[in-house]
């Protein structure tokens, strides 16, 4: 019954997108690191003293004639026309593995950040292992934080950045129905061909330091590429009591999450709040994006707004923009 009604929710999908001229949109050229570039879709690229990770990027945005594809493949050479120069990356962070966030990822480990190790679900691990060695996966979700209770640091080479993942969901798309769900329980033999294929697994949030000489955290920052319900997706409770300086936020299904992104915005109290995933990704130009569909973005924009802290500030940027830091 489960697939039939998640093929009539696409189908829903298959509307128009929306014209976002009247959205706040952030817009800003290239400055120096520190900087948090927005790729598009729940992409970003971090920069912080020599050293880079990235927030699973997607440029392929596969389409049949504008509406939602059920067969799918990564668009290679539109992943080398788009893609920012990313060799020096060591860290690729993944949230799920559905195919918006996961098909560009094997192509970009190959060709664009070669040295870098890949960090998700075990799902995530099961459908890299196809065409990437399993010895540069690496299964956050054994180490994940869970409530409460901490879970395990990842330190980038040079141990100017540390990361860790949250136990967190993936709002339903539509009334209350997730498309993708599922999970694999061993390695593939070959990457999916079809969206249903792409499967969901553990959806995991993210905690990102960005550290000094002494390994304290200069800068904390919270992401998400998928809207959650609370508990699901709050950060545990850390002894250094560091106060998140930047909230990365979705705005993919944000209202079929119970709350979002009221409490997580009240747990979090960031300086700065983030909204990606905002943009149209079925065969949408991310040099002309248009908004999601089915989707009120200036609603998410108002709650967001409303429930930050007073010094805290919104930016919904375009794609390929950079986002300043909050000075530290």
């Amino acid at each position: 019954m489960l697939r039939p009604l998640a093929l009539a929710a696409l189908l829903l999908l298959a509307g128009c997108a929306q014209n976002p001229g009247a959205l706040p949109l952030w817009r800003s050229a290239e400055q120096a690191p520190p900087s948090l570039q927005y790729l598009g879709v729940g992409g970003y690229l971090l920069r912080w003293q020599g050293e880079a990770l990235l927030f699973a990027p997607s440029f392929s945005n596969p389409a049949s004639l504008g509406q939602p594809p059920l067969r799918v493949q990564a668009d290679k050479a539109k992943i080398d026309r788009l893609m920012p120069p990313a060799a020096d990356v060591s860290m690729l962070l993944v949230g799920h593995a559905h195919y918006d966030h996961l098909l560009d990822v094997p192509h970009i480990l190959q060709a664009h950040s070669p040295e870098a190790r890949v960090y998700g679900s075990r799902t995530m691990g099961h459908i890299l292992a196809a065409v990437i060695p399993r010895s540069r996966i690496v299964d956050a979700e054994a180490a994940m934080a869970r409530g409460a209770e901490p879970g395990q640091w990842f330190h980038s080479p040079g141990r100017r950045i540390r990361a860790m993942a949250i136990e967190s969901e993936h709002a339903p798309h539509l009334f209350g129905i997730k498309l993708l769900t599922g999970s694999y329980d061993q390695d593939l033999s070959e990457l999916p061909r079809t969206t249903f294929g792409w499967r969901e697994g553990q959806t995991l949030a993210w905690l990102v330091d960005l550290l000094d000489e002494q390994g304290r955290p200069v800068y904390r920052i919270h992401y998400q590429d998928a809207a959650s319900s609370p508990p699901l997706g709050l950060p545990p409770q850390l002894p250094d009591s560091k106060r998140v300086d930047v909230a990365v936020l979705c705005v993919g299904a944000w209202n079929q999450a119970a709350a979002y992104p009221r409490v997580l915005l009240q747990r979090l109290q960031p300086r700065l709040a983030v909204l990606g995933h905002w943009e149209d990704f079925f065969g949408n130009d991310p040099h002309q994006p248009q908004g999601l569909r089915l989707q009120n973005i200036r609603a998410m924009v108002g709650q967001t707004r409303e429930h930050l802290p007073a010094d805290g500030q919104l930016k919904l940027p375009v794609p390929f923009a950079f986002l300043p830091l909050p000075a530290p």
